[in-house]
C-alpha cells in the first residue's frame, strides 16, 4: 500500500539570507513564484477564451504549436503591466506556511 504524500514536503524554505516577505499592510513587489503565479493564470484564462485558436486558424499543426508560445508572450506582458495582486497573496500565503515551521526551529 502506497503512503499518502505530505504537503509539508514540497511546502518551500526560505534560504538563510534571504528576506521575508512584508506583512499583509504593506505594500510589497511579488516574489518569482507569485510573478510566475499570475503570468500562468493570464495563460488560462486567454487559452480557457480562445485566443490559442484564434492564432492556430487555417495555419494547420506549425501554427497550433507555436500559438501556445505567443499566447504565453501576451499573458507574461500582461502579467506585468495589469498584475492582479495574486502574485503577493501566493507570497503571504507561502509566508504564513513557513513561519510555524520557522518558529519550530527556533
Amino acid at each position: 500500500m502506497t503512503m499518502p504524500v505530505s504537503v509539508q514536503s514540497f511546502t518551500p524554505t526560505v534560504a538563510t539570507g534571504q528576506t521575508k516577505p512584508e506583512p499583509l499592510g504593506e505594500k510589497s513587489e511579488p516574489s518569482e513564484i507569485g510573478k510566475r503565479f499570475e503570468q500562468m493564470l493570464w495563460t488560462e484564462m486567454l487559452t480557457y477564451a480562445g485566443l490559442d485558436k484564434a492564432f492556430a486558424q487555417g495555419g494547420g499543426q506549425a501554427a497550433e504549436t507555436f500559438s501556445r508560445y505567443v499566447v504565453e508572450s501576451i499573458a507574461a506582458d500582461l502579467s506585468k503591466a495589469h498584475p492582479m495582486g495574486l502574485g503577493e497573496a501566493v507570497d503571504r500565503s507561502i509566508a504564513a506556511h513557513q513561519q510555524p515551521q520557522q518558529d519550530d526551529a527556533i
